[in-house]
């Protein structure tokens, strides 16, 4: 059903540093999910699949996550320099 909803809207690939993740969002999520965002991270290295994320523009430039938290915080973990994206929405 996801692959319904991307498949109409377009997919870009956005650099990691444009996207904005308060470091202690990251530390709460690395407590809570370790083990998942350290399976992600695996698939990103070993180049197991895309893992699409939202996005919305942010203030002043860049962007926040609207879905996909844990894929971003695995990514930059993995040394991805970019990932692709769904933007969505007004600037927040």
């Amino acid at each position: 059903m996801r692959q319904n909803y991307y498949s109409n809207r377009e997919i870009v690939s956005v650099s990691l540093d444009e996207i904005f993740i308060p470091e202690r969002s990251i530390e709460r999520i690395m407590r809570k999910d370790h083990a998942q965002i350290e399976r992600l991270r695996l698939e990103y290295e070993n180049d197991y699949g895309v893992f699409r994320v939202e996005l919305r523009p942010r203030i002043g430039g860049g962007y926040i996550i609207q879905d996909g938290r844990h894929r971003v915080i695995a990514a930059k973990l993995a040394g991805v320099g970019f990932i692709e994206a769904v933007i969505v929405g007004d600037e927040a």
